[in-house]
């Protein structure tokens, strides 16, 4: 923590396997997988072309899935590996791809896709995470459904709804996770949420979906 990238590494992040390695991210408050190592996949398979969205498009990021405003109408942008297609058509552009690799050096089978300033990774099962460390990425601005996105001030969060998170960080749309356990407040249900990981008054990342139980 599904992510500066967050302060116990998230995927928010944001936002995660962290915990389970041992090792925090000095720049994240949830836990998650967008900041250990990667390394250059040994050989890519030239993907398709895509057919490209509008630059007048707005990513909206929500817990769950995005969504494009404007530009081509699409389906939800899930946050799963199976979803890499439409989010390359979404953004106009291929990422690099690289392994995930635990602090150890083992490779996690987590792959990174990213853009200039958005970073998806994808775990071999389940839901993946978005770390998005600027405002717009390939033309697309990028943001919440409160409209909140890199280079917003702490008042227009906190406006919008955030509230105090780890450390520095705000947190949006937080909702309990039943049958979890918070790893940051002892006995309590373990909570998602979209993670703002702060620089002084201004959002400088965004992480999603990030957690507070996570230990994979």
């Amino acid at each position: 923590m599904r992510p500066s990238r967050p302060a116990l590494a998230g995927s928010i992040a944001l936002l995660a396997l962290m915990s389970a390695l041992g090792s925090c991210s000095s720049a994240s408050s949830s836990l998650g997988l967008a900041d250990v190592a990667t390394v250059p996949k040994t050989s890519a398979p030239s993907l398709p072309a895509v057919e490209v969205v509008s630059t007048a498009s707005v990513i909206v990021l929500t817990l769950d899935h995005a969504t494009v405003e404007g530009g081509t109408a699409q389906d939800p942008l899930d946050y799963r590996a199976t979803a890499v297609d439409d989010w390359r058509s979404a953004l106009g552009g291929d990422p690099t791809t690289s392994n995930v690799l635990a602090p150890t050096g083992w490779d996690t089978g987590v792959v990174a896709h990213e853009w200039p300033g958005l970073r998806f990774l994808t775990p071999p099962d389940g839901p993946g995470w978005l770390s998005v460390t600027a405002a717009e990425v390939n033309g697309h601005p990028v943001r919440t459904a409160q409209g909140i996105g890199v280079g917003s001030t702490r008042a227009e969060a906190l406006a919008a709804g955030a509230v105090a998170g780890y450390g520095d960080e705000l947190r949006l749309d937080v909702r309990e996770v039943p049958g979890t356990s918070s790893l940051q407040e002892s006995g309590r249900v373990g909570k998602e949420f979209i993670s703002l990981e702060m620089s002084g008054d201004t959002v400088a990342s965004v992480h999603v979906p990030a957690n507070d139980f996570s230990d994979l």
